[in-house]
């Protein structure tokens, strides 16, 4: 039996400048937000996260070409970012009594032509989670493939 295809490294699309959209942004208080799919995001991304979460999922996204930006302000909440692989990310995100962590996608090397998204912000009682994977991919399963193409041997506990 043979194992199905890999899917495809980059489902997102990258838009030409012109064409992007310069502003844009959410907002989550006391409720949680989601945007993942097929949606364009704008040159700046403003998120706002007031004791409550959001998941933005850009593996799938039309993204601008050049640099682009999300603006976080996060209080006690929580926002998950995932990115596709192959696009660059500068994360410098300020933290008071919080987590930012960004996870990156050790098995692609980007394109030095491929769009940058720089995450910048603060972050009060609250997280900030940020990885790279392929759309449609788990954490679980984009630890494994990495780790396989790492060649770093499996811990062996089935995780």
């Amino acid at each position: 039996m043979t194992s199905p295809p890999p899917p495809p490294l980059d489902r997102h699309r990258v838009v030409p400048s012109p064409q992007a959209r310069e502003r844009g942004g959410l907002a989550s208080f006391l409720s949680s937000h989601e945007r993942k799919g097929d949606w364009e995001m704008p040159r700046h991304l403003r998120i706002a996260c007031i004791m409550g979460s959001a998941i933005v999922d850009l593996r799938e996204a039309r993204i601008p070409e050049g640099r682009s930006e999300i603006d976080l302000r996060v209080i006690l909440g929580s926002v998950e970012l995932l990115f596709p692989p192959g696009v660059r990310v500068e994360m410098e995100v300020d933290g008071f009594a919080s987590s930012v962590e960004f996870t990156p996608d050790a098995s692609v090397v980007p394109d030095p032509w491929a769009p940058v998204i720089r995450v910048v912000g603060t972050v009060t009682l609250g997280s900030v989670d940020g990885a790279s994977r392929l759309a449609g991919e788990s954490a679980r399963e984009a630890r494994k493939r990495i780790r396989a193409a790492s060649g770093r041997p499996s811990r062996g506990l089935g995780w």
